[in-house]
């Protein structure tokens, strides 16, 4: 069997043995067709309504973005492309407390905006919006400049140069983009939750409330299945969108004052958001003054003996670190030997829920014994090799092969190849994508909350939201800040490294 079959083969066992496992024990047939009812068509419809609004949102808000980033550079520009590290390193819980904040403030707390769903809209285009930005960047800048050109001495204007030339040729990034936005905002947890309430559930909220609340596992395989057909089909239908095969062309342009100065509000919204994270935790809105006092505080030796923050960030950290160096090794030989299964088999965990993947994995800790972090860093991997898959695909499979038969002509070997040859051309992307995944796994929340770790193993993610459930404001928003500002640091340390050089 080749070594690309073997791996695809390894990924499916890894996420289908304890599915199996704990569908063998709890899980009932009838339970199935119980589900397929009005309250379970409701969630799916709430679903599709939070997903296709977001995701139609965050494509409109990102239009003029993507077009300033085509044809301008600067540093404006150069802020706006950064805007895409935002949906892979913000933390889920930031952001709630921090809109959170922002809708409790007078001119907006009359304005009902919390506990509604304009928050959960709000909120999803903040995080995807840079998505579409890059999708749509990406696709323009791949237009030959010479197709332009031709429409323009043709007489053309520029409203039919972008209806009769540009939108279909960019049509296969604004739909891979849609897909993705889509199933992020359709598997949506902590936004949902504490933006919405339980009156805008979805099936990813209520899968989890069917474990947290009832503990009616059979209901939660349930609808666990529904959500994974539903999300499997949608990801096979954005499979079979191919690209056009057009190079990069470098752009220059004249964009319109309204292009400019939205460009300029859509940067203040997404960096507004993470900078009103900072100023609250060194802001007490009850007393009006600025102190250091909440970092003081989770930092303290007594602080943490109730709430372990310094504990679950070293372990976050730490998982994060490992897990991710997994994941992109994995990713790479996957790419280098891949199948023509290989895309659905990875994107198949796309359709799996979080929040279900979690209690299957407790359960097997039940029934096997397997250490919790074991598991845990397994769940990590799951749900992130398809993002990394996504961020490599074009730069190993599109990799110059001249140059890897000149490697091969001159007798090295394939570790060889890859030290002195692959590595020095892949390294910021592989360092890039290390960097995201890890952001990925050190925020992620819905898998560590089902999990409930919090005596076994306390994880950064779920120590913040307990600090906020607990009406710790603004300790909770001091240890969102600690985390941006760990994260922050990872990301600049490759940018700074490079301008050294």
């Amino acid at each position: 069997m080749k070594k690309g079959g073997i791996l695809n083969i390894g990924y499916l066992i890894l996420w289908i043995f304890p599915v199996y496992i704990f569908g063998r024990d709890f899980f009932f047939l009838e339970d199935l067709m119980g589900v397929m009812d009005g309250e379970t068509a409701g969630l799916v419809l709430m679903s599709f309504k939070q997903g296709i609004l977001s995701s139609i949102l965050a494509f409109i808000a990102a239009i003029l973005p993507a077009y300033y980033v085509t044809y301008r550079r600067g540093l404006l520009s150069t802020l706006m492309e950064g805007t895409i590290f935002i949906p892979f390193f913000f933390p889920v819980i930031s952001t709630v407390i921090t809109f959170s904040l922002v809708f409790n403030l007078p001119l907006l707390k009359d304005l009902g905006i919390l506990y509604s769903l304009k928050a959960i809209l709000i909120a999803n285009v903040f995080y995807n919006a840079p998505i579409f930005v890059k999708y749509l960047s990406l696709g323009m800048k791949r237009i030959p400049n010479e197709v332009i050109e031709a429409g323009l001495e043709c007489g053309a204007s520029k409203w039919v140069i972008f209806t009769k030339i540009k939108l279909p040729l960019i049509l296969p990034q604004i739909f891979r983009g849609f897909f993705l936005v889509f199933t992020y905002s359709f598997t949506s947890f902590g936004i949902v939750l504490s933006l919405g309430g339980l009156r805008f559930s979805t099936l990813e909220v209520e899968i989890v409330n069917s474990l947290m609340g009832s503990a009616d596992f059979s209901r939660m395989f349930a609808l666990g299945i529904v959500q994974f057909l539903i999300l499997t089909g949608v990801n096979i239908i954005g499979e079979k969108i191919t690209g056009y095969e057009l190079e990069e062309d470098e752009k220059t342009g004249e964009v319109s004052l309204i292009t400019v100065i939205y460009s300029y509000l859509f940067i203040l919204f997404e960096f507004g958001i993470v900078g009103i994270n900072l100023i609250f935790s060194f802001y007490n809105y009850y007393d009006k003054k600025f102190s250091i006092r909440a970092f003081i505080d989770i930092l303290s030796p007594e602080f943490n003996q109730k709430y372990p923050v310094v504990e679950s960030i070293i372990n976050s950290g730490m998982i994060a670190m490992v897990t991710a160096f997994i994941v992109v090794i994995f990713t790479y030989l996957l790419l280098k030997s891949t199948s023509r299964f290989s895309t659905y088999i990875i994107f198949s965990t796309f359709g799996i829920s979080s929040g279900f993947l979690g209690i299957t994995l407790v359960y097997t800790n039940i029934i096997y014994d397997i250490p919790y972090i074991v598991l845990l860093i397994g769940g990590f991997f799951l749900t992130t090799v398809p993002l990394a898959y996504s961020f490599m695909y074009q730069y190993i499979k599109k990799f110059p092969m001249e140059i890897l038969e000149a490697g091969s002509i001159d007798g090295a070997n394939k570790f060889q190849t890859f030290i002195y040859v692959e590595l020095p051309i892949l390294k910021e992307v592989l360092t890039g994508t290390y960097l995201q995944i890890f952001a990925v796994i050190y925020a992620e929340f819905t898998i560590t909350y089902t999990m409930q770790l919090g005596r076994y193993l306390p994880l950064s993610s779920v120590v913040n939201y307990n600090l906020y459930t607990n009406k710790l404001f603004l300790e909770s928003a001091a240890m969102s800040s600690l985390n941006i500002l760990i994260i922050g640091i990872l990301f600049m340390l490759p940018y700074m490294k490079r301008k050294k050089l």
